[in-house]
C-alpha cells in the first residue's frame, strides 16, 4: 500500500549549481550527500516536512539522469512513494497491470530498496517505489 510522497526527484546538471539554488529557495541547507553507483548518480537531499526533495546529477554518460537530460533538459524527474512492503507492492502492481522497470528491488539513496514504473504505464510520469531497508 502507498503511504506517502517519500520524495519529488529533480535532475540537474550539476549539484554544485543547484545545490545554492535550491538551500535559497527553501530557505534551509541539504542534509545530505550521496552516490549510488549502481544509478550512476549523486543525489543531495532536502528535508521539507514529511517528504524530501533530491537532486540528482549524473556520475557518467550512460546513466538514466544524463540521457533525462539530454532529452528533456533539468526538472521533475520522479515522484517516489513509500510503501510498507516492496515485494508484495510490485506483484500487486504487476497484476493491474503496470510495467515495472526492475523486477526484483535495488539499493537506493538514503538506506532505500527501490523499483521504477515505467511511464508508458502511468500517464507518463516515472513512479518509484520505495521501502526503507530494516538494520
Amino acid at each position: 500500500m502507498f503511504i506517502r510522497v517519500e520524495h519529488i526527484g529533480i535532475a540537474v546538471k550539476t549539484l554544485e549549481n543547484a545545490n545554492p539554488l535550491f538551500a535559497k529557495l527553501f530557505g534551509k541547507e541539504h542534509y545530505k550527500i550521496e552516490s549510488v553507483a549502481s544509478e550512476g548518480v549523486s543525489t543531495l537531499f532536502f528535508q521539507l516536512g514529511e517528504t524530501k526533495i533530491e537532486l540528482l546529477e549524473a556520475t557518467n554518460p550512460d546513466s538514466p539522469i544524463a540521457k533525462f537530460i539530454e532529452k528533456k533538459g533539468e526538472g521533475i524527474h520522479h515522484i517516489a512513494y513509500e510503501v510498507d512492503d516492496i515485494l508484495a507492492e510490485m506483484e500487486r502492481l504487476k497484476a493491474e497491470g503496470f510495467a515495472l522497470l526492475n523486477e526484483t528491488p535495488k539499493n537506493g539513496a538514503d538506506n532505500k530498496l527501490i523499483c521504477f514504473l515505467h511511464p508508458k504505464t502511468t500517464n507518463g510520469v516515472l513512479v518509484e517505489i520505495c521501502q526503507s531497508i530494516k538494520s
